[in-house]
């Protein structure tokens, strides 16, 4: 797995400028490289064990074409990135012919720019505001395939969480609670704001009843436990350890939001029309990995270990967290990205006026392919 080289602060700026209002995320955080090369195993990155090699029944990938092929991706330390984790640690994309160069950011709004500029080739994350404005301008990628989501259930990795004092004397126990309340949230035109109105909707409110703060998730944790804030949308490991330390409570998560879709993996059109091998081989690699999150419901040891690697978060907090929902076949519930889209249009975040048809952005190509290198999902 190569080391990329971020361009220099002028590119992005550059870049950004491009976009306009659809991408302002930070800055890209430095080129991280938490596991050893996929070509010399070490630490963070090793041949496959026995147990990866029979983890996945289907996932007896054909033999490789003559040579590796470098693909760039854009990733964050995150549970819902896991896919990318696994894909690496237990050599699956290089067995299907990929050398990974893994770049790590902040947001998937700061990877967009790199990603329609042909820098990155493949990049993690919401279909959130920043994304569907560089649609709007031309500029942004392909939806490829789902990374996390929410199962019928709706029971969600994210819940609205009220201060454990609040809960117990009664003061808030529901979101009907919150009116002229202060609510963080962990973005604007984000999938966390989404929900969180969602969440608000079930006490027959919305977002704009509350105070609505934006902070880092590590900040809305301290807000809760600190008392500058009422409640705040936590996803996981947050929410357990929200729990756990006695700071907040969830009042709202079973039935939040059955079927969506959370995070998709993005194609660069670049790196589809100049890599085209690339693009078939990284998600033959990339399906066999969301199909052990898929068999494991984030609860296999060795999966969990190569995520604590990945993402610092502790690997006995990964197994116990509600994970998210992973679909073995990575569809994407379009119906689902369009209610965010105009969810985001109503708070004022689009450069549109005009719903964008969110069928012509997904491409299920290389997944097809994948599907059908790999056969039938087998648990």
């Amino acid at each position: 797995m190569g080391r990329t080289s971020l361009p220099p602060l002028i590119v992005c700026v550059l870049l950004a400028a491009l976009l306009a209002a659809g991408c302002t995320g930070p800055s890209p955080a430095p080129a991280h490289q938490p596991a050893a090369s996929a070509a010399a195993p070490g630490p963070g990155s090793s041949a496959p064990s026995a147990s990866a090699a029979v983890s996945s029944p289907a996932a007896q990938s054909p033999a490789p074409p003559p040579g590796p092929v470098a693909v760039r991706v854009g990733y964050q330390p995150i549970l819902s990135h896991a896919a990318f984790f696994l894909a690496v640690d237990k050599g699956y994309l290089r067995e299907a012919g990929v050398e990974p160069e893994m770049t790590e950011f902040r947001g998937s709004d700061a990877a967009m720019p790199f990603l329609a500029n042909g820098q990155l080739d493949v990049v993690g994350g919401s279909v959130g505001a920043g994304f569907l404005n560089g649609v709007h301008q031309g500029v942004s990628g392909l939806a490829v395939a789902v990374m996390s989501g929410v199962g019928p259930d709706g029971l969600t990795a994210g819940a609205m969480v009220v201060r454990q004092e609040d809960v117990n004397s009664g003061r808030i126990t529901s979101p009907a609670q919150l009116r002229g309340r202060r609510v963080g949230v962990n973005g604007t035109g984000v999938y966390g704001e989404f929900l969180a109105d969602l969440a608000m909707r079930k006490g027959g409110l919305t977002l704009d009843d509350a105070e609505m703060v934006v902070l880092g998730f590590p900040d809305l944790m301290a807000g809760l436990a600190g008392g500058s804030l009422d409640a705040a949308l936590l996803t996981e490991p947050w929410v357990l350890q929200a729990q756990e330390r006695g700071i907040g409570v969830p009042i709202v998560r079973e039935g939040l939001d059955p079927n969506g879709t959370t995070q998709v993996v993005l194609y660069g059109e670049q790196f589809v029309k100049s890599n085209p091998e690339g693009a078939r081989r990284f998600m033959v690699g990339y399906l066999r990995a969301l199909r052990d999150l898929a068999r494991s419901n984030f609860k296999d040891p060795e999966d969990a270990a190569i995520i604590e690697r990945w993402t610092k978060l502790p690997a006995d907090v990964i197994v116990r967290a509600v994970p998210p929902y992973i679909d073995p076949d990575g569809r994407m519930n379009v119906e689902h990205l369009d209610q965010q889209q105009r969810f985001f249009m109503r708070r004022g975040y689009l450069s549109y006026r005009e719903p964008i048809d969110l069928n012509r952005l997904v491409d299920y190509t290389w997944l097809d392919y994948a599907i059908q290198q790999l056969g039938p999902f087998q648990r």
